[in-house]
């Protein structure tokens, strides 16, 4: 006979809302493959800071899958860090104007 708890344990939990912790505009960067047999593929883009746990990095990267396209090696675009399980990952939004100097 299953305890009393077994049904509670079984029973899925309905997924979190995505929660957004901060979002910046900055200057991604693209990060390509050099040599291999898929030369110059986009690996990742990178952008200066947005970084807190970790003083010693000085940038951060953003999956290539969850930026939109673009043309040339970097853009300015709206990112936001989304608050996600099993740790927070950076996203791109949308594509902006460069902030004046």
């Amino acid at each position: 006979m299953p305890t009393p708890r077994a049904r509670q344990r079984a029973t899925p939990h309905a997924p979190k809302p995505e929660r957004i912790l901060q979002r910046m505009v900055v200057k991604l960067r693209r990060v390509r493959q050099y040599g291999g047999a898929e030369h110059g593929r986009t690996l990742t883009f990178s952008f200066a800071g947005g970084t807190r746990r970790a003083q010693r990095s000085l940038c951060s990267f953003v999956s290539a899958d969850r930026v939109p396209a673009f043309d040339g090696e970097e853009a300015w675009f709206e990112v936001e860090e989304v608050s996600a399980k099993p740790w927070p990952f950076w996203r791109a939004v949308r594509q902006v104007e460069p902030p004046d100097a």
